[in-house]
Formats: structure tokens, sequence, C-alpha cells
């Protein structure tokens, strides 16, 4: 039984964590039809910037904003290419993530006090005992770290910083800025005829896109304790993943937001990843049922999509 409840609540952990990644998703993917690959270094930046602040010792709040300024920094570089140069948007983020791979790297490796060439000891962040981490900083170290087999520390701090970005990108959606986000994505001649200029609303999508990216890097280091360069490889799956999970299954739920969506189908990812934990699947396979979940998602997005379509047309 305890075994059971550790699990659900790991499970719980990491779908509060990656909800906010899918968040990200939802803004670049959903709303601006753009397939951004650059979170697979956003989320390591965002995690290295935050493990490298706290290390210093700035407030780990704070360092959770810087995180975020840092994913929207370089989610604007990866609008930029798109808008101004006119670089296709799969190799744009291509390209940003390619480049973060070093920047990640070296910035790293300079601020735990290597050199340029690449010190490749000095290639992870560790978070020691002594370092002011979200929950050890208050008010989450008013919390108590067991209770019935729950991390209530990690687990409420997760989904209460899930909840507060649901809440900001629900506000600024309905901002009128928002609104112009969304209708870049849905009718980008229709923001053109308003005298906006659509390359900005597309750039600034992005931008917040990865910025959410970061944050979850950041909460993934706080969980790990540690900042790996290999931390951003298959968050695009995740991400995709959770938003296409929780669309699919919650589409037709009207009085649910699809932020809120975007939770629930990150925790039923994880859920399926833990269930396969449980029933012995060797964590070496975890990238196979990680695709294996994201196809099962891909096709049942589809399937629903043709469903009401033809009752459309039969209306």
């Amino acid at each position: 039984m305890s075994a059971i409840l550790s699990s659900i609540d790991v499970i719980l952990q990491d779908g509060f964590m990656y909800s906010i990644l899918a968040m990200g998703y939802y803004i670049s993917y959903t709303i601006l039809d753009f397939p951004d690959l650059t979170v697979e270094g956003t989320v390591l930046s965002g995690g290295v910037v935050f493990g490298l602040l706290v290390r210093a010792g700035v407030n780990p709040w704070i360092a959770l904003v810087v995180s975020f300024i840092t994913g929207f920094v370089f989610g604007s570089v990866t609008g930029l290419l798109h808008v101004k140069l006119g670089i296709r948007p799969l190799l744009c983020g291509i390209l940003v993530s390619t480049a973060l791979i070093s920047v990640n790297l070296v910035v790293t490796v300079v601020g735990m006090g290597g050199n340029f060439a690449g010190d490749g000891a000095l290639s992870t962040i560790d978070l020691g005992r002594g370092v002011p981490t979200l929950l050890r900083s208050f008010p989450a170290n008013l919390l108590p770290t067991d209770f019935k087999g729950f991390n209530l520390q990690r687990l409420i701090t997760f989904f209460a910083i899930a909840v507060i970005c649901k809440i900001l990108l629900d506000l600024y959606l309905k901002t009128k800025s928002g609104l112009m986000l969304r209708a870049t994505g849905s009718n980008s001649q229709y923001v053109t005829m308003l005298a906006k200029d659509q390359r900005f609303y597309k750039v600034l999508g992005l931008a917040i896109g990865n910025g959410l990216a970061a944050v979850s890097g950041a909460l993934i280091v706080q969980s790990r304790n540690n900042v790996n360069q290999g931390m951003g490889i298959g968050m695009i799956v995740i991400g995709l993943a959770s938003l296409i999970i929780g669309l699919s299954v919650f589409g037709k739920v009207r009085f649910m937001k699809p932020t809120t969506m975007v939770i629930f189908g990150s925790v039923i990812y994880q859920g399926c990843l833990g269930i396969a934990t449980l029933l012995g699947v060797p964590s070496a396979y975890n990238k196979i049922i990680m695709a294996a979940l994201f196809t099962v998602a891909l096709v049942g997005s589809g399937a629903i999509r043709k469903r009401g379509e033809h009752k459309n047309v039969r209306a």
C-alpha cells in the first residue's frame, strides 16, 4: 500500500511540474499552430539559471522568475528567426535548441568555476542541503515533508506554482494583447486588418511559451536536486502528449478552461508512466512508453476531430 501511495505522490508531483511545460505548448502549438522544438533547450536553460542562482544565494522565488525571463528571451530568438528571416518553424526551433546545447554547457561550467574549454566534471550542478531552494524557503518550509506517504511540501508547492501559472495565463489571454495573440493563430489577416503587427504577437507567444518551459525546468531541478545536461531530452514528447491528452479527454467539458485540461492531461500522462513502473517495466523502456503514449494521444485526437467533423457535415 505504501508503494502505491508513494507512486501516486510522484505522479501528482510530476504531473503538476510538467503541466507548466504543457501550458507553454498550449500557446505555441494550439494557439499559434507553431511546432516549437526550442523547449528542449529552454527547459535546461531554466534549470541551469535556477540552479546557479540559488547556489549563489539568490532567493529561489526570484530565481524562478529569472528562469522565466531566460526562457522568454530564447523563445523570442526563435520567433525572430521565423518572422524576420523567414525560417520555417521547425528549423527555427532546431537552430535555437542546438545553439543552447553549447550555451547551457558553457554557462554551467563557468558558473561552477570551470573554463570555456569545457570541464566535464563541472557540467552538473548539485544543490546541496545548505542551498535555499523553493522547498526550504517561506512559505513551503512551513509544510510537512511527510503525511501518510505524501510529501506535502513538494506536492503543494508544485501544485501552487502550476495553478499560479494557469491563472496568470488565463488572465493574460483575456487581455487585449491576449486576444490579439489568439487571433494571430486563428486568423492572422484579421489582425493585420486591425492595423496590428501579427509578427509581434507570434514572437510574444513563443516567448511566453518558452518562459513557461523554463519554469518547468526550474521545478525539475528542484525535484531532482541537480542539473544534468541531458535534462531537456524528451521534453517535446512530454509537453505535447500532456497537451493533446488533456484537450482530447476533456475537450467537451464546457466549464473547464483549456489550461485546466492541460494540467489534468499532464497528470494522466504521468499516471500512465507510473502504472508501467508499478507493473515492473524497466526504466530503460520509459522513452518507448512515452513515444507509444504520444502516438495513442495523436491517433485519439485525430479520431475525435474526424468524428466531430462528420457530425457537423450530417447536421
